[in-house]
């Protein structure tokens, strides 16, 4: 967290060149969206809220009272930025408090209904949560395609060999023509893609395996992401 609290840092030294008249100044405004987007990334939600919000509640009698309170809310916005700061080195390096918000996804591009099932999970670190929503999420798009096509009502391995498996049989789900060797390799590598993590999903329900392994996450979750794109590739096909 060094680098986000330095940035803080940075942002409290401008403070008192913004509590000059006239009151809300875009300087100011531009320094509260700047440290709020430094708060949102990389620390607790519940530091924004009270960063977004601070002062007093009520309406302002004249031009004097007015200004009173946007000293108050700077004030208060200094305060807070010095106590998240002294919180964050205090706790530095420590597995048993940690007031930041994991934000490693915010450079990857997931597929949308990836973001919807699982990023807020993942930022609140429930990372286990966050990538059984994917995985979830990419088998029941694959059984509503098999169920639609077949009628069938088929489950894990049973239903990934049905969706994509070339062995005497026409898959149901392909990426290809399947004309030559080499179609038919990428198809079935396509195809232990998905068989993969039903396998590690499987496993982890049955032995109850804990995933708090923050990068792992990001990789079964970017896997997650692909997968999806491929189903969205096969419906874009016309198939």
């Amino acid at each position: 967290m060094s680098k986000a609290t330095d940035l803080l840092k940075q942002q409290l030294e401008q403070i008192e060149h913004l509590k000059h008249p006239p009151v809300y100044h875009p300087r100011y405004l531009i320094w509260k969206d700047t440290t709020l987007r430094i708060i949102k990334d990389n620390f607790n939600e519940r530091y924004a809220d009270l960063f977004e919000n601070p002062g007093p509640h009520q309406i302002a009698m004249d031009e004097e009272q007015h200004y009173q309170f946007f000293l108050y809310a700077i004030d208060e916005q200094k305060q807070l930025l010095e106590a998240v700061i002294e919180e964050s080195e205090r706790f530095a390096g420590s597995n048993d408090v940690d007031i930041s918000k994991v934000s490693g996804l915010k450079d990857y591009d997931l597929h949308p209904k990836i973001k919807d099932v699982s990023l807020k999970l993942f930022e609140d670190k429930y990372f286990a949560q966050s990538v059984e929503e994917a995985f979830k999420l990419v088998i029941k798009g694959v059984k509503t395609i098999v169920t639609r096509e077949t009628n069938e009502n088929l489950d894990g391995d049973r239903l990934m060999n049905r969706a994509f498996g070339v062995e005497n049989q026409n898959p149901i789900i392909k990426f290809n023509s399947l004309q030559n060797p080499e179609d038919i390799d990428e198809q079935k590598g396509i195809m232990y893609l998905f068989k993969g993590i039903v396998g590690i999903r499987n496993k982890k329900a049955h032995t109850n395996v804990l995933l708090n392994d923050q990068i792992r996450a990001i990789e079964y979750l970017c896997l997650s992401s692909l997968l999806m794109r491929l189903l969205d590739q096969f419906a874009r096909q016309g198939n």
